[in-house]
């Protein structure tokens, strides 16, 4: 066993300090030897079942301390957690469950039952957290049990330790030119992140980090083992509110907070208050926030920003810190990657011109293993020994990085990462859609909104409204189109394919449908 797993990091906490508090949820504070003793006991339950270790336990929950405990537990047991959206519908989910192969699901009942109504094969074990008086999610090929089932079944077992390179987490990211991919992340990765985020921002035992992002994303699981590391706390938030954000911040107590660019764009625009500086943060650490805002965002907030720029696949690549810190940019290298700028040929490029971000690890097991199922797009990702990012940058003189944008296919909207690909795969489902484009506009949030142009199959016309509802039954909430526009024809590259880069030159025209304007 080595001490960077989860399973290990645990452990010493529970044993050093096992009366701290690490978790606040709900109004709740859970302390050090509370979180191991439900974590090895789930493990150990999940073992006592017959699971192995390599097999996916896929996790659809939101922020309660039952999910928390099933990501760690499900690790601890050397199996794999699968976390996906609550969001998740129709074609979208049927695919994240279908291509992942779960033994087990974990959940929320009402969540399982989404689950149930669009995948044919039912898994072996279903885990209800919170069970209610409704059907069971599956069929009698399922066994059911409940969460608390599960703890009580393994409290007096036993756990094989897992290894620094067992792969604890596979976590779906955005697609560009096909399916999203299954990005394979050892123990070390989980570990050595956190570890780094909370030593570059000074966390000290006792603080307390707050953060409302969800956890089926990295991030939010970083600032958990963050205050692991740290001996400190963590407050999970159940989803983001403006009105909530700074009495939740006040409510824990909390010295950090985690950001996205757009929670701070919402939040900025708030009206001003006497109390916008009657908190305890000091310092924010996340990615995405516009540089005009951010000086303004300080001096009204009383806080420090700390920009910084990683991804799933490497979770954190470059950082400011509270001493080294340049508005606008990303950060400098941390000291666990080596990164190149570099042209369509992967030569390096001069400083001040812009370049594709590649980047690899000075250490085994701390950046992702591949992708699940994706031989051919491992190893195009991996390209000569380095992992290509897809998104340009600059560098300056002082080695201070400056995100340019992506070159992939993609769109980013409110932190996610969301596929052209496959918001146009569930448009040209559609009867009345002869062809699709989408792509991000900018959005006075920041980042950008998703946008779709549609042509009509001859003789057919196409209902905006109708065709944001038919696309909301197949994609997440955060992939549905904003903007529609029904065009006569796309432009074509001479290969007959939808040439996106006219596309997005074009961008939207005032014909566009806006959700967001109130319909009659």
């Amino acid at each position: 066993m080595g001490d960077a797993t989860v399973f290990a990091v645990l452990k010493e906490q529970a044993e050093q300090a096992p009366d701290a508090p690490v978790l606040l949820i709900d109004g709740k504070e859970y302390a050090r030897a509370e979180l191991f003793e439900s974590v090895h006991a789930l493990a150990a339950g999940l073992r006592a079942l017959g699971l192995d270790p390599g097999d996916r336990g896929l996790i659809v929950s939101d922020n309660r301390l039952e999910t928390v405990v099933a990501w760690l537990g499900v690790d601890s047991a050397r199996m794999i957690d699968v976390p996906i959206n609550p969001e998740a519908r129709g074609a979208f989910l049927e695919y994240l469950v279908s291509d992942c192969g779960p033994r087990v699901m974990i959940g929320l009942p009402e969540y399982l039952r989404a689950v149930a109504e669009v995948v044919p094969e039912h898994p072996e074990f279903a885990v209800l957290i919170d069970p209610d008086d409704g059907d069971l999610p599956f069929g009698t090929g399922t066994r059911h049990l409940t969460f608390d089932e599960v703890i009580e079944l393994g409290r007096d077992g036993t756990v094989e330790p897992p290894l620094e390179s067992d792969i604890a987490t596979m976590i779906y990211t955005s697609g560009t030119t096909g399916p999203s991919k299954g990005v394979l992340l050892p123990h070390a990765y989980q570990v050595t992140w956190a570890r780094r985020g909370s030593s570059a921002l000074g966390m000290e035992p006792g603080q307390t980090v707050y953060t409302p992002e969800p956890l089926f994303h990295s991030d939010a699981r970083s600032y958990v083992l963050a205050a692991l590391l740290t001996g400190g706390r963590v407050a999970l938030g159940k989803r983001f509110s403006v009105s909530r954000y700074w009495d939740e911040v006040r409510a824990a107590d909390a010295s950090y907070f985690g950001y996205l660019g757009t929670m701070l764009s919402m939040l900025y625009a708030a009206t001003p208050t006497d109390a916008d500086r009657d908190h305890p943060a000091v310092i924010g650490s996340g990615g995405g926030v516009p540089a005009a805002l951010q000086r303004d965002f300080e001096e009204r907030y009383g806080v420090r920003l700390i920009e910084m720029y990683g991804m799933t696949e490497a979770l954190c690549i470059t950082m400011n810190t509270p001493e080294h810190n340049r508005i606008g940019s990303v950060g400098v290298p941390t000291p666990e990657v080596e990164v190149q700028l570099v042209d369509a040929e992967d030569k390096p490029v001069p400083v001040g011109e812009i370049g594709e971000l590649i980047v690899r690890p000075r250490s085994p097991h701390i950046m992702m293993a591949g992708y699940w199922n994706k031989p051919e797009a491992t190893i195009a990702a991996w390209r000569n020994l380095w992992f290509h990012t897809g998104d340009r940058m600059r560098a300056d003189e002082d080695g201070f990085l400056y995100y340019i944008g992506r070159l992939k296919d993609s769109i980013r909207r409110r932190g996610e990462n969301v596929s052209a690909w496959e918001v146009e795969g569930a448009a040209n489902k559609h009867d009345d859609v002869l062809a699709a484009a989408a792509i991000g506009v900018p959005s006075e949030l920041g980042e950008e909104d998703v946008a779709i142009l549609v042509v009509p199959r001859e003789g057919r016309t196409i209902d905006p409204p109708a065709l944001r509802d038919f696309l909301a039954a197949d994609l997440p909430k955060h992939a549905v189109p904003r903007f529609i526009e029904v065009v006569d024809d796309l432009p074509r590259t001479p290969t007959e394919r939808v040439n996106k880069d006219k596309v997005r030159s074009r961008g939207i025209s005032a014909a566009a449908w806006d959700n967001e304007v109130p319909r009659a």
